[in-house]
């Protein structure tokens, strides 16, 4: 049995070749057909516009618009928020053991920093720069 991951990326495969072949035959500056707007969106609506916009090599912006709301949904299930202790945060790691931290984005792209015994990390700047780095 082929899983989600698979698909989606055999999917975007299929979709770049598309609009590949588009680029190659179009008309100098003339817009991309509607049914490969319509074929991206509906990948990035499971999988986020950034990524799927990354991938395919067309312009994020013009994806997102056409997807509506902020065009990341990060992929099925994915929560929209995560709570988490504030106090904990930013409280240095245990002077007998070791803290840690760990992100990830929906690729399945994963970075985990572990925290000698008292070491303080920013995490609101760590998420910060987690999200804006390019990938």
């Amino acid at each position: 049995m082929e899983s989600n991951g698979v698909r989606a990326a055999v999917r975007l495969a299929q979709l770049r070749g598309r609009i590949e072949r588009w680029r190659c035959t179009r008309a100098k500056r003339s817009p991309m057909p509607a049914e490969l707007w319509s074929a991206a969106t509906d990948l990035a609506r499971g999988l986020g516009a950034s990524g799927v916009a990354r991938e395919l090599g067309i312009g994020y912006g013009a994806l997102k618009d056409r997807l509506g709301g902020d065009g990341e949904s990060g992929g099925a299930g994915a929560p929209a928020f995560v709570a988490v202790d504030g106090a904990a945060l930013f409280t240095p790691a245990p002077a007998t053991g070791r803290g840690e931290v760990e992100l990830s984005d929906g690729s399945g792209l994963k970075v985990v920093i572990r925290l000698a015994a008292g070491q303080v990390v920013d995490v609101a700047a760590l998420v910060a720069a987690w999200h804006t780095a390019p990938r």
